[in-house]
């Protein structure tokens, strides 16, 4: 599939899948109070940070139609054209990240070579890292700071640059009911294609996550978050079986620590004890018409691929648990532990098959 261009039929797609998503969660996404929108930002030290990593944007930017659901084609015409005209940016700074034998993704905030990622992508501070941009271009990078309980991390670029970046916004963040796009590299960063763009709407907001319901897979972890105003608000964190249960950690957790992440340690006042690590198959799906899970996509050398399940293939048993939902599936491997081994049953092509998968890890 190609994903270098986002045609007018398909944008027009989107925007109306998203206007049903709307009316669906609208109760949930009317912005909250006036609060969220006026996020304070005193205890933010800019002086810590490169000038050209910050980027000033109006204190009162009254025009906020990206704050409203699209009523007539003009608007969605207005946001296809916003998006298609900020796309190139986004994926010029959205890099790819290698480290060990997992790929994430993140964006480069500066042109010395800041790169903002999870600190699950890249893990201890002192990893090498191989980053790759849109081009094909690689460079080394060393992970120079992470925040465990926030999954956020910095990484620099070895390199000198300048690099392709996008600055990060001073004021005005992520507010329930906004529209945000997503970018990254699903599944890993392939030279066949730019980094993916998806748009989405902000559930919620607290200090330290942000919710959308964009939808992401394993591989966009680390990678940018953007409003259609062009502001950097979050980095992919938790991505969840369900597209409104993905997370992201908020912009301003990077601005207010931007010094402690630089210096090679997680600001002690935020050390947690370490996170459990979860069991995962490596699918997504949904519910069958028919009762079972019907498997809508699986991981490239995930689990559940290497155990032989395919796109297509409905699962109704787990061992001995009947599997009529796709969240009694979620539940029932929340039960297991890495490296349990299940029997899993499908139908394919009305045929049933037993496969054998051995669960891996994730956090």
């Amino acid at each position: 599939m190609n994903y270098r261009l986002l045609s007018s039929r398909h944008f027009a797609i989107v925007s109306v899948a998203f206007f049903v998503l709307f009316v669906i969660y609208r109760s949930d996404l009317q912005a909250k109070d006036s609060k969220t929108k006026s996020q304070k930002v005193s205890q933010i030290d800019f002086s810590k940070i490169p000038a050209k990593a910050l980027k000033s944007f109006p204190a009162d930017l009254k025009d906020n139609w990206d704050d409203t659901l699209p009523q007539t084609v003009k608007e969605l015409q207005r946001f296809e054209e916003v998006t298609t005209k900020l796309a190139p940016l986004y994926r010029k700074a959205t890099v790819g990240i290698q480290a060990g034998g997992g790929q994430g993704s993140g964006v480069v905030v500066s042109p010395q070579g800041h790169v903002l990622t999870a600190a699950h992508v890249v893990g201890e501070v002192g990893n090498k890292v191989t980053i790759v941009f849109s081009d094909g271009s690689r460079y080394f990078a060393k992970v120079v700071g992470i925040d465990e309980s926030a999954d956020a991390a910095i990484v620099r670029l070895e390199s000198k640059g300048p690099f392709n970046f996008v600055p990060m916004a001073r004021t005005r963040y992520a507010v329930s009911g906004r529209w945000v796009i997503a970018v990254g590299h699903p599944n890993g960063y392939q030279s066949d294609r730019l980094p993916v763009i998806r748009l989405g709407r902000v559930i919620a907001v607290t200090p330290k996550t942000v919710q959308t319901d964009c939808s992401l897979v394993g591989g966009d972890s680390g990678g940018s978050l953007f409003d259609l105003h062009g502001r950097l608000v979050g980095i992919h964190s938790r991505i969840g079986a369900s597209n409104s249960i993905n997370f992201h950690v908020p912009i301003q957790v990077y601005l207010r620590d931007w010094e402690e992440l630089n210096a090679g340690y997680t600001p002690a006042e935020k050390k947690t004890k370490p996170v459990p690590k979860k069991a995962y198959v490596g699918i997504r799906g949904r519910n069958a018409n028919k009762g079972g899970c019907l498997i809508t996509e699986v991981t490239p050398d995930g689990p559940a691929k290497k155990a032989g399940l395919e796109r297509g293939d409905i699962l109704i048993q787990c061992d001995q648990k009947k599997i009529n939902t796709f969240r009694q599936l979620v539940d029932y491997l929340k039960t297991k532990k890495p490296k349990d081994e299940l029997k899993i049953t499908v139908l394919r092509d009305d045929k049933k098959e037993i496969l054998k998968v051995t669960l891996g890890e994730t956090q």
